[in-house]
């Protein structure tokens, strides 16, 4: 399966309201202006990248996997049907809110709805931050990443992951059995998706989005901490995937890492794709007080989103 990245997501939150402001003021995305009752945040020149809508809860509702063209969508949608996932083609309605040409999706065996799509709306050159900023590094390696948490690392998630989708697995950081990463074949980055292993816990863990600029994190820093924003791990360089980030909680409970930085694809050797001994070179000094990510909830209980 050729999947190019993580194009797209969208999330269900009790606070879209916070997003209106700390989305251009604190990250530099776009608000774009939407009729119905999504709030869409532009990273480039995208139609959105990540998409919000009112709720009674804080939850992960989908993510979206972009294929290169029609061909690598439809061989996408046999090899998840020959794997029994009998995907789901989204209406003309689902894709034009979703704002491209055709998607499908699945429950994936990690409780989540990922959606396969193609042919992602754009328009060149009107991408305007939401204050002074440098630009996100988007692209073809896709908007980020996204961490979930899972009860256990199970043979059939396992399967879904690197002989369905096909992703490369990156590593575990220094938390080897507790969390592994992964990245689409054709994918830059060192991972796009990646796995917190928590007995008895699901949800979304945490979101990773990156800027060109080093000074746009340490604004986005400086802003967080003028707000009073809780943080979940304060400025650092990671050791195997050595980025200048933080972590700071959004308005929907979970936290987001703004990075600066991350190696490449080619760039990635034997060192980095080993066993590290620490999570940091320095910093990210993990805030004992922070409160638990409200996207994550008991394994007992569904809440993927058919919409």
């Amino acid at each position: 399966m050729e999947i190019v990245g993580l194009g797209y997501m969208g999330l269900e939150s009790k606070n879209t309201e916070g997003w209106r402001t700390y989305a251009p003021e604190v990250l530099g995305m776009a608000v774009r202006p939407s009729d119905g009752p999504a709030l869409l945040l532009r990273m480039d020149d995208r139609n959105h990248r990540i998409a919000i809508r009112p709720g009674d809860r804080d939850r992960l509702s989908y993510i979206g996997w972009e294929l290169l063209n029609r061909p690598a969508w439809e061989e996408a949608l046999q090899i998840l049907a020959a794997e029994g996932y009998a995907p789901e083609i989204a209406d003309p309605g689902l894709r034009e809110e979703r704002a491209v040409h055709a998607m499908a999706w699945i429950h994936g065996p990690d409780d989540v709805r990922h959606e396969f799509y193609y042919g992602h709306g754009f328009d060149s050159h009107t991408f305007l931050p939401g204050r002074p900023h440098n630009g996100f590094v988007t692209g073809e390696g896709g908007f980020g990443h996204v961490v979930l948490t899972v009860p256990a690392w199970t043979d059939e998630l396992n399967h879904f992951i690197e002989d369905v989708l096909k992703f490369k697995w990156f590593g575990s950081g220094a938390d080897t059995g507790k969390r592994r990463f992964y990245r689409p074949r054709r994918n830059h980055r060192t991972h796009a998706i990646g796995y917190s292993i928590v007995p008895g816990v699901l949800g979304l863990q945490h979101v990773g989005i990156e800027v060109h600029d080093l000074d746009d994190v340490g604004i986005a820093y400086d802003r967080v901490l003028e707000r009073g924003d809780p943080l979940m791990a304060t400025l650092g360089r990671h050791t195997q995937d050595p980025v200048i980030s933080f972590y700071a909680f959004t308005p929907s409970g979970f936290p987001l890492e703004y990075i600066n930085a991350g190696v490449e694809d080619s760039e990635v050797h034997p060192f980095v794709e080993g066993k590290p001994e620490s999570l940091s070179i320095w910093g990210h000094k993990f805030n004992p007080d922070a409160p638990k990510p409200s996207t994550m909830y008991s394994a007992a209980e569904s809440v993927t989103s058919d919409s």
